[in-house]
């Protein structure tokens, strides 16, 4: 199976899954799973100019999006190191980090 029957399978499940009265939270982390699964979708799929191992090898690695901070997010990590700007930033990172690996 390829990742792209795969994520269209994932898609499928999950888009059937909101109708069944999830909570808010729930529906809306559903929401934006779909949501990425389409884009990611939409995009062309690339070509392994070779592969090693098994591994497909491209020339350009697949890129992904960045996902930043909320603003919600970013006061809760300063209001908790304040007045302390280097915790803060250590903490900024570290979320950032966490959220894009």
């Amino acid at each position: 199976m390829t990742d792209r029957e795969l994520m269209q399978q994932a898609l499928d499940a999950f888009g059937g899954l909101l109708v069944f009265n999830p909570s808010p939270a729930e529906y809306k982390q559903g929401r934006d799973v779909v949501a990425a699964l389409r884009e990611r979708l939409a995009q062309p799929e690339q070509e392994p100019v070779m592969f090693l191992n098994n591994q497909p090898l491209y020339i350009t690695p697949p890129q992904r999006q960045w996902v930043g901070l909320t603003k919600e997010e970013a006061k809760e990590i300063s209001l908790a190191n304040r007045p302390y700007v280097i915790d803060m930033i250590a903490a900024l990172e570290a979320r950032l980090k966490e959220k894009n690996t």
